[in-house]
């Protein structure tokens, strides 16, 4: 029985490299799709992005201005609570009856007939 051991090293003949990866390259395309339609998804991606971004700049600076206006109309808003609650106690105090009676009596002199006294209608 005759066995041979000898090893032999075996490679594939090889393409030079510039030309394997051109043809790599070109298998990537392919497999992406036409160059032509990569080029005006380009096209359209330059347009928009730019145009995105200066929309997404409008609308943050935009909601900024609105937040800082609904952050003012709040503090006028707790000014006004404020005043309301003051106006309300002054009413309740001008419709007193012991008010009442004190301007009627200084200004108009009026009073309030006591029990002895006779009242006509």
């Amino acid at each position: 029985m005759f066995i041979n051991q000898s090893v032999q090293a075996y490679s594939r003949p090889m393409m030079p490299s510039s030309i394997r990866q051109q043809q790599l390259r070109q298998n990537a395309l392919g497999l992406l799709g036409p160059k032509i339609l990569w080029m005006s998804v380009g096209k359209v991606l330059l347009i928009f992005c730019p145009l995105l971004l200066l929309v997404n700049v409008w609308l943050s600076s935009s909601a900024d201005q609105i937040a800082l206006v609904l952050a003012d109309a709040e503090k006028g808003r707790y000014v006004l609570m404020d005043e309301h609650i003051k106006l309300r106690a002054e009413r309740a105090r001008l419709y007193s009856p012991e008010y009442l009676n004190k301007i009627a009596a200084s200004q108009l002199a009026l009073y309030v007939p006591g029990k002895e006294q006779v009242t006509r209608f």
